[in-house]
């Protein structure tokens, strides 16, 4: 065999194998995810590893997708189509479409009792109420009104102010 030829084949015995590394990458659960403030989070340890590795794929999949009130798909989505949806994807569980539906799911959990892919609701204006998923370590995923799909901290003053109550769902 000629040198060419013995080059094309390991080119192409190459390109076959970073094509199947590539392939696996995406089959390989997520572990963490680096934030919009620089921070990496982690996923849960233990038993609810499974339900904050699930959400962290949700959130690679939809991280900055706009917010759009009645909207429920990549060009836009508002947050209680994104927890619908990913309830159902990723959990195979069927709810509501509204807020005020989903605040009267599963049952009442205590702030110092959050576990990840607990439901988290605020009230965010008189008659206007907000849900996201509870992650763990203080920070929550959901269809933000101002940055679209993201996580952020329940300690943050708006949060914070904002918060209503919560259920476990899962």
């Amino acid at each position: 065999m000629s040198k060419l030829g013995c080059w094309r084949g390991v080119c192409f015995l190459l390109c076959v194998l970073l094509a199947q590394g590539c392939a696996s990458l995406d089959a390989e659960p997520v572990e963490s995810v680096l934030l919009a403030d620089g921070t990496i989070f982690d996923a849960e340890p233990g038993d609810q590893a499974g339900v904050s590795r699930a959400l962290l794929v949700q959130y690679k999949a939809w991280q900055g997708t706009p917010y759009k009130l009645g909207g429920a798909d990549k060009t836009g989505i508002d947050c209680s189509a994104f927890v619908q949806l990913t309830l159902r994807e990723h959990f195979a569980i069927e709810v509501p479409r509204t807020t005020g539906a989903q605040a009267k799911l599963g049952m009442a959990v205590k702030p110092d009792e959050l576990r990840p892919g607990d439901l988290v609701f605020f009230r965010t204006g008189p008659t206007r109420r907000h849900v996201g998923f509870y992650l763990g370590r203080g920070q929550f995923l959901h269809a933000s009104t101002r940055v679209g799909v993201t996580i952020s901290r329940l300690d943050d003053r708006y949060w914070q102010s904002a918060y209503w109550t919560a259920r476990r769902v899962l």
